[in-house]
């Protein structure tokens, strides 16, 4: 009920509220009525509109109460705005919802990062500890190795002292040779680090024959050089420096051993026989140190012919062995048979067939005698 229906409906009980009694006094009728037909339920009635006005007048005292108090509310926030302000409130949680995701999800994206990484490396620190392993078995292996050679080598060297000990006190180098064990396979590596010293030092000593090599080149020798004494190596790491290619044959199992470490494949061959092997005019150089003066006459000179022979055209033969005075390489060496003339050298080289020969004298190497070179052309 509306609030216009509701003032209506007060005034109409207001207006008749007393029934209209007391009756005029003009009207006997009605009085007479009331009296012997009404009385009874008229007094009922009365006391009915007493109590419906009374329970008027209280609802008007609460109508007008509750008036006041409206009025005294009118500061109090609205429906609507209640409304606005939860869906303000809706929204703010919603958005403070999607921040908290975002970094949520950032949060796991960083730790999905994080956790990639450490698996990668531990695939890396597993993969490295295999290297590592495979590493360690290596050196091992190698460490192994050398302890067996470190063994071998000093059994050698105690031989080796035994019989340079017999030298000294005045036995022949022959019978002192012929009593060490292996001698062909161990003492030439230690003979040369006894007569020529440091091995630097002798590459520093061998790089002046160079020119010889690449003055053959250049007349149109450009075969390999073939070395028939490989020895060390120290000469085949001068003419690979040089970038100038080469051969070697021995037919000791550790000077071949010894190379393959330096990266030299020398073939396992008596070195006379693999010099007759290689085919004629294919060399453009044949060199020998530490060679002639250990070979038999018969076989020397075989052993020029056969460089004669291999040579190309513009070829040099190169021989380089301790002159006739150097008594210290001769009295050290077990190999050496006795030294070589100059003049018998040449008389070598020219009766091969050698156009032009030389002998020259080599600068000592290590404080040691000079030395002789033969260098025949073809």
């Amino acid at each position: 009920m509306s609030a216009d229906r509701v003032a209506t409906a007060l005034a109409r009980l207001d207006e008749h509220r007393e029934l209209h009694l007391p009756l005029r006094k003009s009207d006997l009728l009605g009085r007479l009525a009331m009296r012997f037909l009404w009385k009874r339920q008229v007094k009922w009635q009365i006391e009915a509109n007493l109590a419906v006005r009374d329970a008027l007048d209280a609802v008007h005292q609460l109508l007008r109460d509750h008036q006041d108090q409206l009025a005294g509310t009118r500061d109090l926030v609205s429906t609507q705005q209640l409304a606005h302000e939860v869906d303000q409130l809706r929204r703010h949680d919603q958005t403070m919802t999607a921040g908290l995701n975002q970094r949520l999800y950032s949060g796991l994206g960083r730790l999905e990062s994080e956790l990639g990484e450490l698996r990668l490396r531990q695939a890396e620190t597993e993969e490295t500890g295999h290297d590592t392993d495979q590493r360690l078995k290596a050196l091992e292996a190698q460490a192994a190795a050398s302890a067996s050679a470190t063994a071998d080598v000093r059994l050698r060297h105690a031989q080796l002292d035994l019989a340079l000990d017999r030298v000294r006190a005045g036995a022949a180098v022959e019978d002192v040779a012929a009593d060490v064990a292996d001698r062909e396979s161990f003492l030439e590596l230690a003979v040369s680090e006894l007569l020529d010293g440091p091995a630097d030092r002798v590459r520093e000593a061998r790089r002046s024959h160079l020119p010889l090599i690449t003055a053959a080149q250049d007349a149109g020798a450009t075969g390999p050089v073939f070395d028939v004494a490989a020895g060390r190596g120290e000469w085949l790491e001068v003419l690979r420096a040089a970038g100038l290619p080469y051969a070697a044959a021995s037919d000791n199992a550790l000077v071949r051993r010894h190379c393959a470490k330096l990266g030299f494949d020398v073939t396992a061959q008596n070195a006379l026989a693999a010099l007759a092997g290689q085919p004629a005019r294919s060399l453009g150089a044949v060199t020998a140190f530490r060679f002639a003066e250990r070979l038999a006459p018969d076989t020397l000179a075989r052993f020029t012919d056969l460089a004669a022979a291999a040579l190309q055209p513009g070829g040099v033969l190169l021989v380089e062995t301790p002159g006739p005075d150097a008594a210290a390489d001769f009295r050290l060496d077990p190999f050496a048979r006795k030294p070589l003339d100059p003049v018998y050298l040449r008389f070598l080289a020219d009766s091969a067939g050698f156009a032009e020969v030389e002998v020259r004298v080599s600068e000592a190497a290590h404080g040691l005698d000079e030395r002789l070179c033969l260098v025949a052309r073809r």
